[in-house]
């Protein structure tokens, strides 16, 4: 089984250049929008450079579009990039040819997408096999008890082979992944990358709830799963293995195959990390607002330069707060990435915080029924049943600013669920169905003939169809007339206030 570019001869891909793999035959969901930031590590004087290679790699296709089909997904690799590239070109090759066809219960879709999960993390593994049987047989040539110094002295040919072995079969990636189908959302994740799902409630108010469980030695839930194993929990707990923390990826076979290697694995009655996903499955309705999914070069950033223990719910409302500003998806998600990567940086500078570096940082986001800058009705201009045409603006968002916001933690089974209260409602109602001009309008939101949009209902129209004026300028005039009055205007330059 090929371990580099999977080109399945079934998809016809015909014209590709050499560098092109076969997801790029996939269409782009126009409903999402991806930023990313490359790792930094900050010199004495602030100058910020790489450490290593882009690590992490995204999907956002539309798989079906008849059938309302969607893959999204982030791959947080470690030690290299080959398991998040691999990862990221066989993942939608596991859900294209028609696994998903047929199932249409709960429970038979997860199981398809949970199949997806090991699929993968099988075929990593075998294309590797070569590498790791040659390991082994040059392993064999070198005596037992024989330290690496040594080793390199003795056998200087093999153990540089060896070396170079391990680096090629040592890396690994983080998983989370969301699978649009039948009208419910689906997500799986493996290590500590994060969906974040932002619902409003039949109060108007936002909650945002994580929807993944971070897979990491200082999990409550990894570490009882590990002491099961025989492994000591007073040594497992916030420990690392080789240069993570993370319990469960796809790859990484010398924590897997090989951690009989390791000292502090090697009582361990299995495999202590496993490609076992966490999944969650729930119904999309108009209660839906946005998904995010993100690396956790984004969350841990943040929280590094904030110190804040709310970081699920500070960076959802970065993102509200962008949905006024930016036109696209795209652009709302890279300005968020951009901020943080500013603040870690200013914190850097500053000396505020100990910050002297920063991961690779990916962050999609899958807008349901969120009323982007660029949409300014339902349906992208299509009007409403009993509107009226030619659109009508909306009611302008305002956003506060986060210290104006209070949040409340509550328990939601195994998730963090934080409310986003808005004052009185100033963002007001949010609309079902509202698309960016360029967006694609399929979706798998409940349409209801009997919701309109609140902003459509707030003018009235004269008998010409016209809206009567509603704004109100009496308070900017007399502004201006004190201000002559006082002589901070003069006659000559009226024209230009008036």
């Amino acid at each position: 089984m090929p371990s580099q570019v999977i080109k399945p001869a079934s998809l016809g891909m015909t014209g590709l250049r050499n560098n092109d793999t076969w997801t790029d035959g996939l269409p782009i969901c126009k409903l999402s929008g991806v930023g990313m930031s490359a790792n930094q590590m900050y010199r004495e004087d602030g100058t910020p450079c790489s450490e290593h290679e882009y690590e992490d790699r995204s999907i956002h296709f539309c798989l079906d579009r008849e059938n309302s089909t969607y893959l999204y997904g982030v791959f947080d690799g470690h030690d290299g990039a080959k398991a998040a590239y691999f990862a990221s070109q066989r993942m939608p090759a596991e859900l294209s040819f028609e696994q998903l066809t047929g199932k249409t219960t709960e429970e038979e879709v997860k199981e398809v997408f949970r199949e997806a999960f090991l699929a993968v993390e099988n075929a990593f593994l075998e294309s590797i096999d070569p590498k790791i049987a040659e390991r082994t047989q040059l392993l064999d040539k070198i005596p037992d008890g024989m330290s690496q110094f040594e080793a390199a002295q003795n056998f200087p040919e093999t153990f540089s082979r060896l070396q170079a072995l391990d680096q090629e079969i040592r890396g690994g990636t983080t998983a989370v992944v969301a699978l649009v189908h039948g009208g419910r959302l689906h997500v799986g994740n493996l290590g500590d990358s994060r969906a974040l799902l932002c619902i409003k409630d039949k109060s108007g108010v936002l909650k945002v709830k994580q929807l993944t469980a971070d897979h990491t030695t200082s999990s409550h839930d990894e570490l009882q799963r590990l002491a099961a194993l025989n492994l000591p929990t007073t040594k497992i707990h916030g420990a690392k293995f080789g240069n993570h923390e993370l319990t469960r990826c796809i790859g990484n076979y010398f924590m897997k195959g090989g951690y009989k290697e390791f000292d502090i694995l090697s009582s361990a009655a299995s495999e202590p990390v496993i490609p076992e996903p966490h999944i969650r499955s729930i119904p999309i309705d108009e209660s839906c607002s946005f998904l995010l999914l993100m690396s956790d070069g984004l969350y841990k950033s943040y929280q590094d330069a904030t110190g804040s223990e709310q970081v699920n719910k500070e960076i959802a409302q970065m993102v509200v707060e962008q949905f006024v500003e930016q036109p696209t998806l795209t652009s709302i998600a890279q300005t968020v990435v951009d901020k943080v990567v500013r603040l870690h940086h200013d914190n850097f500078l500053t000396k505020r915080r100990n910050v002297t570096t920063r991961d690779d940082i990916t962050l999609i986001i899958r807008n349901f029924n969120f009323q982007l800058r660029g949409a300014l009705t339902p349906g992208a201009g299509v009007p409403l049943p009993g509107s009226v045409s030619p659109r009508l603006p909306p009611r302008p968002l305002l956003p506060l600013p986060l210290s104006q916001i209070t949040g409340r933690q509550s328990q939601d089974e195994d998730d963090d669920q934080f409310d986003i209260h808005r004052g009185d409602d100033l963002m007001g109602p949010l609309p079902l169905h509202h698309h960016h001009p360029n967006m694609d309008t399929n979706t798998t939101s409940t349409e209801s003939s009997d919701l309109q949009n609140p902003s459509l209902t707030q003018f009235s129209l004269d008998e010409d169809g016209r809206i009567h004026p509603y704004v109100n300028f009496d308070l900017y005039y007399q502004a201006i007339d004190e201000a002559k009055v006082a002589g901070h205007i003069t006659e000559s330059q009226m024209h230009l206030y008036k």
